[in-house]
């Protein structure tokens, strides 16, 4: 065996990028995001949720509770009615809750007196991403407008839900209805989705309940 030279020490072997502590745990993050969903990832990066509960008002937009809405029809007969509905809302809230790794949440139906009109608040202590429309190409297909359309009102987005119409036509404001809208920040999303066409075609008036909810919650 052929003796070192003096002064030789031997180099140690280089690590594989891969083996770094730093590395791998960086991967496990990406890994977890995309296991888990956005709202992990956005929640990781500011520094975890908030778990504080979060207490639905009593109104919204001129509407009540639906399960007070209800009562005033008949409480009797609307029970089930009103069961169902809080039933849903207790669990979508929990789902929530879950998406965004515990944060605290809530769900609350809003209808008015004739029960036609509904609208579903859903907020959560935690920032959420921006509302997308999905991109559809109107020339192509002959129509004036998308079938979705995305609109902004200060810090609220809305995505707008268009019958179709012929190009050359303006879309009826009438035959247009409100899907969702939300406003964002670091610690609370405030969303409200329409369950209902009728009282719920106005984007900015539906914008203009979300910024009253945002109001309330933030207090």
């Amino acid at each position: 065996m052929t003796a070192d030279p003096p002064g030789w020490h031997p180099v140690p072997p280089r690590r594989s990028l891969l083996a770094r502590p730093a590395v791998t745990g960086l991967l496990g993050f990406v890994a977890g995001a995309l296991l888990v969903g956005v709202p992990w990832l956005v929640l990781g990066l500011l520094g975890g949720p908030s778990g504080r509960p979060l207490t639905a008002p009593a109104s919204l937009g001129g509407l009540g509770r639906a399960q007070d809405a209800i009562a005033k029809v008949g409480k009797d007969r609307g029970q089930p009615l009103i069961d169902r509905v809080g039933k849903s809302d207790r669990e979508t809230a929990a789902r929530v809750s879950a998406a965004y790794g515990g944060a605290g949440a809530v769900v609350q139906q809003y209808q008015d007196d004739e029960l036609r009109r509904t609208i579903q608040l859903l907020a959560v202590r935690a920032p959420s991403p921006g509302l997308i429309a999905p991109y559809e190409d109107a020339e192509a297909l002959g129509l004036a407008a998308p079938g979705t359309e995305l609109v902004t009102f200060g810090d609220v987005q809305c995505l707008v839900q268009h019958d179709p119409v012929s190009a050359g036509s303006a879309p009826d404001p009438e035959r247009s209805s409100v899907r969702t809208c939300q406003r964002t920040g670091t610690d609370l999303t405030v969303t409200l989705k329409s369950l209902s066409s009728e009282g719920n075609r106005d984007p900015r008036e539906i914008a203009a309940i979300v910024e009253e909810a945002w109001a309330i919650l933030t207090r």
